[in-house]
Protein backbone atom coordinates (compact mmCIF):
# COMPACT_ATOMS: atom_id res chain seq x y z
CA UNK A 1 0.00 0.00 0.00
CA UNK A 2 1.27 3.48 -0.88
CA UNK A 3 1.77 6.14 1.75
CA UNK A 4 -1.71 7.31 0.73
CA UNK A 5 -4.75 5.08 0.35
CA UNK A 6 -5.39 5.44 4.08
CA UNK A 7 -9.05 4.43 3.70
CA UNK A 8 -8.80 2.07 0.72
CA UNK A 9 -9.13 -1.09 2.80
CA UNK A 10 -11.62 0.33 5.30
CA UNK A 11 -14.71 -0.56 3.27
CA UNK A 12 -16.21 2.96 3.49
CA UNK A 13 -18.53 3.36 0.52
CA UNK A 14 -20.57 6.28 -0.78
CA UNK A 15 -23.95 4.60 -0.52
CA UNK A 16 -26.19 7.49 -1.60
CA UNK A 17 -26.31 11.20 -2.38
CA UNK A 18 -29.00 13.86 -2.12
CA UNK A 19 -29.49 17.60 -2.56
CA UNK A 20 -31.92 20.42 -1.95
CA UNK A 21 -32.16 23.82 -3.58
CA UNK A 22 -34.54 26.54 -2.39
CA UNK A 23 -37.76 27.33 -4.22
CA UNK A 24 -36.74 30.84 -5.30
CA UNK A 25 -34.83 30.63 -8.57
CA UNK A 26 -32.98 33.74 -9.75
CA UNK A 27 -31.44 34.62 -13.11
CA UNK A 28 -28.52 37.00 -13.56
CA UNK A 29 -29.33 37.62 -17.22
CA UNK A 30 -29.10 41.33 -17.93
CA UNK A 31 -28.42 42.14 -14.28
CA UNK A 32 -25.60 44.42 -13.23
CA UNK A 33 -24.52 45.02 -9.63
CA UNK A 34 -25.66 48.31 -8.14
CA UNK A 35 -22.28 48.80 -6.53
CA UNK A 36 -19.02 46.95 -6.24
CA UNK A 37 -15.44 47.46 -5.07
CA UNK A 38 -12.04 46.91 -6.63
CA UNK A 39 -11.48 43.95 -4.30
CA UNK A 40 -14.76 42.38 -5.46
CA UNK A 41 -13.82 42.88 -9.11
CA UNK A 42 -10.47 41.19 -8.59
CA UNK A 43 -11.82 38.29 -6.52
CA UNK A 44 -15.06 37.65 -8.42
CA UNK A 45 -14.19 38.66 -11.98
CA UNK A 46 -17.28 38.88 -14.17
CA UNK A 47 -19.15 36.41 -11.97
CA UNK A 48 -19.63 33.38 -14.22
CA UNK A 49 -23.00 32.59 -12.63
CA UNK A 50 -26.14 32.41 -14.79
CA UNK A 51 -28.68 31.28 -12.20
CA UNK A 52 -28.85 30.70 -8.46
CA UNK A 53 -31.23 29.91 -5.61
CA UNK A 54 -32.15 32.01 -2.58
CA UNK A 55 -33.65 30.51 0.56
CA UNK A 56 -36.81 31.89 2.12
CA UNK A 57 -37.08 32.34 5.87
CA UNK A 58 -38.67 28.92 6.35
CA UNK A 59 -35.89 27.27 4.36
CA UNK A 60 -33.37 27.46 7.18
CA UNK A 61 -30.27 25.32 7.63
CA UNK A 62 -32.18 22.48 9.29
CA UNK A 63 -34.93 22.45 6.66
CA UNK A 64 -32.54 22.25 3.70
CA UNK A 65 -30.25 19.74 5.44
CA UNK A 66 -33.19 17.51 6.39
CA UNK A 67 -34.45 17.40 2.80
CA UNK A 68 -31.00 16.63 1.37
CA UNK A 69 -30.29 13.96 4.00
CA UNK A 70 -33.64 12.24 3.41
CA UNK A 71 -32.94 12.07 -0.33
CA UNK A 72 -29.47 10.66 0.27
CA UNK A 73 -30.88 7.98 2.59
CA UNK A 74 -33.53 7.07 0.01
CA UNK A 75 -30.86 6.77 -2.68
CA UNK A 76 -28.83 4.54 -0.37
CA UNK A 77 -31.83 2.37 0.50
CA UNK A 78 -31.03 3.05 4.16
CA UNK A 79 -33.50 3.65 6.97
CA UNK A 80 -32.70 6.57 9.25
CA UNK A 81 -32.77 4.24 12.25
CA UNK A 82 -29.52 2.70 10.93
CA UNK A 83 -27.61 6.00 11.07
CA UNK A 84 -24.95 6.10 13.80
CA UNK A 85 -23.48 9.52 13.02
CA UNK A 86 -24.64 12.77 11.41
CA UNK A 87 -22.12 15.53 10.70
CA UNK A 88 -23.52 18.85 9.53
CA UNK A 89 -21.34 21.48 7.88
CA UNK A 90 -22.49 25.09 8.12
CA UNK A 91 -20.89 28.48 8.68
CA UNK A 92 -23.41 30.90 7.20
CA UNK A 93 -25.92 30.70 10.08
CA UNK A 94 -23.70 30.50 13.13
CA UNK A 95 -25.06 33.63 14.81
CA UNK A 96 -27.14 32.72 17.87
CA UNK A 97 -27.97 29.44 16.17
CA UNK A 98 -28.48 26.00 17.72
CA UNK A 99 -26.32 23.04 16.87
CA UNK A 100 -28.07 22.01 13.70
CA UNK A 101 -26.62 18.48 13.50
CA UNK A 102 -28.53 17.04 16.44
CA UNK A 103 -31.75 18.70 15.28
CA UNK A 104 -31.43 17.32 11.76
CA UNK A 105 -30.65 13.83 13.07
CA UNK A 106 -33.88 13.93 15.06
CA UNK A 107 -35.91 15.28 12.13
CA UNK A 108 -34.85 12.51 9.77
CA UNK A 109 -35.59 9.88 12.43
CA UNK A 110 -31.98 9.00 13.30
CA UNK A 111 -32.71 9.13 17.01
CA UNK A 112 -29.77 7.00 18.11
CA UNK A 113 -27.26 8.89 16.00
CA UNK A 114 -24.60 11.22 17.35
CA UNK A 115 -25.23 14.54 15.59
CA UNK A 116 -22.91 17.54 15.65
CA UNK A 117 -21.77 20.54 13.61
CA UNK A 118 -18.49 21.45 11.99
CA UNK A 119 -17.57 24.92 10.77
CA UNK A 120 -14.72 24.99 8.27
CA UNK A 121 -16.34 27.22 5.68
CA UNK A 122 -16.33 25.96 2.10
CA UNK A 123 -14.07 23.02 3.04
CA UNK A 124 -16.88 21.55 5.16
CA UNK A 125 -17.67 18.61 2.89
CA UNK A 126 -14.06 17.45 2.71
CA UNK A 127 -13.70 17.97 6.45
CA UNK A 128 -16.98 16.16 7.14
CA UNK A 129 -16.06 13.06 5.14
CA UNK A 130 -12.53 13.11 6.58
CA UNK A 131 -13.99 13.20 10.11
CA UNK A 132 -16.69 10.62 9.45
CA UNK A 133 -14.08 8.16 8.18
CA UNK A 134 -12.31 8.34 11.52
CA UNK A 135 -15.53 7.52 13.38
CA UNK A 136 -16.43 4.71 11.01
CA UNK A 137 -13.03 3.06 11.49
CA UNK A 138 -12.92 3.57 15.26
CA UNK A 139 -13.53 0.93 17.96
CA UNK A 140 -16.97 2.53 18.52
CA UNK A 141 -18.26 0.29 15.72
CA UNK A 142 -20.17 3.00 13.87
CA UNK A 143 -21.31 1.67 10.52
CA UNK A 144 -23.44 4.36 8.86
CA UNK A 145 -22.86 8.11 8.69
CA UNK A 146 -24.59 11.03 7.01
CA UNK A 147 -22.48 14.04 6.03
CA UNK A 148 -24.69 16.97 5.08
CA UNK A 149 -23.68 20.50 4.09
CA UNK A 150 -26.28 23.25 4.33
CA UNK A 151 -25.57 26.91 3.60
CA UNK A 152 -27.44 30.20 3.10
CA UNK A 153 -24.57 32.07 1.50
CA UNK A 154 -26.93 34.71 0.08
CA UNK A 155 -27.25 36.18 3.57
CA UNK A 156 -23.52 36.69 3.95
CA UNK A 157 -23.02 39.10 1.05
CA UNK A 158 -23.81 42.77 0.60
CA UNK A 159 -27.18 43.31 -1.15
CA UNK A 160 -26.80 44.76 -4.64
CA UNK A 161 -23.16 43.73 -4.94
CA UNK A 162 -21.41 41.46 -7.42
CA UNK A 163 -21.04 39.01 -4.55
CA UNK A 164 -24.82 38.69 -4.30
CA UNK A 165 -24.92 37.57 -7.94
CA UNK A 166 -22.25 34.92 -7.42
CA UNK A 167 -23.45 33.03 -4.33
CA UNK A 168 -26.39 30.70 -3.82
CA UNK A 169 -28.13 28.65 -1.15
CA UNK A 170 -28.61 24.91 -0.90
CA UNK A 171 -27.73 21.64 0.78
CA UNK A 172 -26.01 18.44 -0.29
CA UNK A 173 -25.62 15.14 1.55
CA UNK A 174 -23.94 11.76 1.28
CA UNK A 175 -24.48 8.51 3.13
CA UNK A 176 -21.24 6.77 4.06
CA UNK A 177 -21.46 3.11 5.01
CA UNK A 178 -18.75 0.81 6.25
CA UNK A 179 -19.21 -2.56 4.60
CA UNK A 180 -17.88 -5.98 5.50
CA UNK A 181 -16.02 -6.11 2.18
CA UNK A 182 -13.58 -3.26 1.45
CA UNK A 183 -14.83 -1.17 -1.46
CA UNK A 184 -18.16 -2.97 -1.36
CA UNK A 185 -16.54 -5.77 -3.30
CA UNK A 186 -16.16 -3.59 -6.42
CA UNK A 187 -13.17 -1.45 -5.54
CA UNK A 188 -15.46 1.49 -4.76
CA UNK A 189 -15.40 3.82 -1.81
CA UNK A 190 -13.22 6.31 0.02
CA UNK A 191 -9.53 5.91 -0.80
CA UNK A 192 -7.68 8.82 0.78
CA UNK A 193 -8.20 12.21 2.42
CA UNK A 194 -6.12 15.13 3.67
CA UNK A 195 -6.88 18.26 5.68
CA UNK A 196 -4.49 21.09 6.53
CA UNK A 197 -4.83 24.37 8.41
CA UNK A 198 -2.74 27.53 8.66
CA UNK A 199 -3.77 30.25 11.09
CA UNK A 200 -1.58 32.81 9.35
CA UNK A 201 -4.10 32.81 6.50
CA UNK A 202 -7.11 33.36 8.75
CA UNK A 203 -7.50 36.99 7.67
CA UNK A 204 -7.73 36.24 3.95
CA UNK A 205 -11.52 36.24 4.27
CA UNK A 206 -13.38 37.73 7.22
CA UNK A 207 -16.96 38.54 8.13
CA UNK A 208 -17.99 42.00 9.27
CA UNK A 209 -19.12 41.66 12.89
CA UNK A 210 -21.99 44.10 12.45
CA UNK A 211 -23.75 43.03 9.26
CA UNK A 212 -22.26 39.56 8.75
CA UNK A 213 -21.13 40.25 5.19
CA UNK A 214 -18.05 38.52 3.82
CA UNK A 215 -14.94 40.58 3.04
CA UNK A 216 -12.02 39.08 1.10
CA UNK A 217 -8.54 40.36 0.41
CA UNK A 218 -7.75 41.06 -3.27
CA UNK A 219 -5.10 38.33 -3.45
CA UNK A 220 -7.52 35.61 -2.27
CA UNK A 221 -7.72 33.70 -5.56
CA UNK A 222 -3.98 33.47 -6.06
CA UNK A 223 -3.41 32.19 -2.53
CA UNK A 224 -6.38 29.82 -2.76
CA UNK A 225 -5.25 28.29 -6.05
CA UNK A 226 -1.76 27.64 -4.65
CA UNK A 227 -3.08 25.76 -1.62
CA UNK A 228 -5.90 23.83 -3.31
CA UNK A 229 -3.68 22.73 -6.20
CA UNK A 230 -1.13 21.71 -3.58
CA UNK A 231 -3.71 19.48 -1.88
CA UNK A 232 -4.68 17.93 -5.22
CA UNK A 233 -1.08 17.19 -6.14
CA UNK A 234 -0.38 15.77 -2.69
CA UNK A 235 -3.24 13.31 -3.07
CA UNK A 236 -2.31 12.35 -6.61
CA UNK A 237 1.38 11.85 -5.83
CA UNK A 238 0.92 9.84 -2.68
CA UNK A 239 -1.68 7.61 -4.35
CA UNK A 240 0.36 7.13 -7.53
CA UNK A 241 -2.27 8.79 -9.73
CA UNK A 242 -1.61 10.35 -13.11
CA UNK A 243 -4.07 12.88 -14.59
CA UNK A 244 -5.45 10.25 -16.95
CA UNK A 245 -6.34 8.00 -13.99
CA UNK A 246 -8.87 10.51 -12.61
CA UNK A 247 -12.32 10.45 -14.21
CA UNK A 248 -13.56 13.67 -12.60
CA UNK A 249 -12.08 16.49 -10.56
CA UNK A 250 -14.94 17.95 -8.49
CA UNK A 251 -13.56 20.97 -6.64
CA UNK A 252 -15.37 23.51 -4.54
CA UNK A 253 -16.92 25.97 -7.00
CA UNK A 254 -15.62 29.23 -5.57
CA UNK A 255 -15.35 31.97 -8.19
CA UNK A 256 -14.78 32.16 -11.94
CA UNK A 257 -11.17 33.47 -11.55
CA UNK A 258 -10.41 30.74 -9.01
CA UNK A 259 -11.78 28.04 -11.31
CA UNK A 260 -9.69 29.32 -14.22
CA UNK A 261 -6.54 29.49 -12.11
CA UNK A 262 -7.16 26.05 -10.64
CA UNK A 263 -7.64 24.49 -14.07
CA UNK A 264 -4.50 25.98 -15.60
CA UNK A 265 -2.31 25.24 -12.57
CA UNK A 266 -3.47 21.65 -12.01
CA UNK A 267 -2.82 20.57 -15.58
CA UNK A 268 -5.92 18.38 -16.00
CA UNK A 269 -8.09 18.73 -19.10
CA UNK A 270 -10.98 21.15 -18.71
CA UNK A 271 -13.57 18.51 -19.63
CA UNK A 272 -12.60 16.51 -16.53
CA UNK A 273 -13.30 19.37 -14.10
CA UNK A 274 -16.90 19.39 -12.94
CA UNK A 275 -18.77 21.97 -10.86
CA UNK A 276 -22.20 23.61 -10.79
CA UNK A 277 -21.13 27.23 -10.21
CA UNK A 278 -22.77 28.56 -13.39
CA UNK A 279 -26.21 27.14 -12.55
CA UNK A 280 -26.25 27.15 -8.74
CA UNK A 281 -23.73 29.80 -7.71
CA UNK A 282 -21.15 29.35 -4.96
CA UNK A 283 -23.01 27.33 -2.34
CA UNK A 284 -19.97 27.05 -0.08
CA UNK A 285 -19.59 23.63 1.56
CA UNK A 286 -22.65 22.32 -0.33
CA UNK A 287 -21.03 22.82 -3.75
CA UNK A 288 -19.17 19.48 -3.96
CA UNK A 289 -21.95 17.15 -2.70
CA UNK A 290 -24.61 18.88 -4.82
CA UNK A 291 -22.39 18.63 -7.92
CA UNK A 292 -21.78 14.91 -7.30
CA UNK A 293 -25.49 14.31 -6.67
CA UNK A 294 -26.50 16.10 -9.87
CA UNK A 295 -23.76 14.37 -11.85
CA UNK A 296 -24.92 10.92 -10.75
CA UNK A 297 -28.56 11.70 -11.48
CA UNK A 298 -27.94 13.05 -14.98
CA UNK A 299 -25.44 10.34 -15.90
CA UNK A 300 -22.37 12.57 -16.17
CA UNK A 301 -20.79 10.72 -13.24
CA UNK A 302 -21.14 6.96 -13.39
CA UNK A 303 -20.85 4.42 -10.59
CA UNK A 304 -17.22 3.30 -10.40
CA UNK A 305 -15.75 6.61 -11.58
CA UNK A 306 -12.66 7.84 -9.73
CA UNK A 307 -13.15 11.32 -8.27
CA UNK A 308 -10.79 13.88 -6.80
CA UNK A 309 -12.41 16.64 -4.72
CA UNK A 310 -10.50 19.54 -3.21
CA UNK A 311 -11.63 22.59 -1.30
CA UNK A 312 -10.59 25.40 0.97
CA UNK A 313 -12.40 27.10 3.81
CA UNK A 314 -12.43 30.24 5.87
CA UNK A 315 -10.47 32.14 3.24
CA UNK A 316 -7.78 29.44 2.92
CA UNK A 317 -7.03 28.91 6.59
CA UNK A 318 -7.93 25.28 6.00
CA UNK A 319 -7.80 23.22 2.84
CA UNK A 320 -7.80 19.58 1.82
CA UNK A 321 -9.18 16.93 -0.48
CA UNK A 322 -10.58 13.48 -1.06
CA UNK A 323 -9.90 10.63 -3.48
CA UNK A 324 -12.84 8.28 -3.85
CA UNK A 325 -14.50 5.91 -6.25
CA UNK A 326 -18.19 6.70 -6.29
Amino acid sequence: MARGEIWKHSGIEFAGTGRYFPEEFLSNEGAEPEHTTEAERRVLGTGGVRTRHRAADHEDIAHMATEAARKALAAAGTDASEVDLLILSNWTDRWCAPEWGALVATRIGARRAMGFDICTGCAGFVHGVHTAAMYLTSPARYRTAVVVCSERFSRRVRPGSRGEQVVGDGAGAVVLRRTAVPGGGAGRGLIDSVMHSDGELAGMTTVHPGNGWVRSRPELNEVAVTHVVGAARELMERNGLAPEDVDWVVPHAATEPFNQGFQSSLGIERHKILNNLADRGNTSSASIPTTVSEGLDNGTIRPGDLLLSVSLGGGVWCHGGLVYRI
